[in-house]
C-alpha cells in the first residue's frame, strides 16, 4: 500500500499541492490524469522519492514497490503497452 498523508508542494510563492490524503490499496489500478501542466508528473516524482514534499509524508509498504517510465513519446513506439509494462519487472523478463 502507497499512504500520502498530508502532503503539500510549493515552488517559490505557488502551491501545487496542498493538504493532500491519499490510500493506493491493493487490488486496484489508479491513474493519474490532468490538463498540461497540472502536476500530474510532478506527483509521480514525488511517489518515487525523486523529489521531497514541502510537509507532509509518502510512505510505500517495505513488500510493494513504486515503478514509472520517464516521459518520453518515442522510446517505447515500436513496443505495445503489455510488453513495454512487462520490460520493467524483472521476474518477466526472464
Amino acid at each position: 500500500m502507497i499512504t500520502v498523508s498530508d502532503l503539500s508542494l510549493k515552488f517559490g510563492g505557488r502551491t501545487l499541492y496542498e493538504d493532500v490524503n491519499l490510500k493506493f490499496t491493493p487490488g486496484n489500478c489508479y491513474g493519474v490524469i490532468g490538463a498540461n501542466g497540472a502536476g500530474k508528473s510532478t506527483f509521480l516524482k514525488l511517489l518515487e522519492g525523486k523529489l521531497e514534499p514541502t510537509t507532509g509524508s509518502i510512505s510505500i509498504d517495505p513488500n510493494e514497490r513504486m515503478s514509472s517510465l520517464n516521459q518520453d513519446h518515442f522510446a517505447f513506439e515500436d513496443f505495445t503497452v503489455m510488453d513495454t509494462v512487462i520490460q520493467g519487472h524483472k521476474d518477466f523478463t526472464k
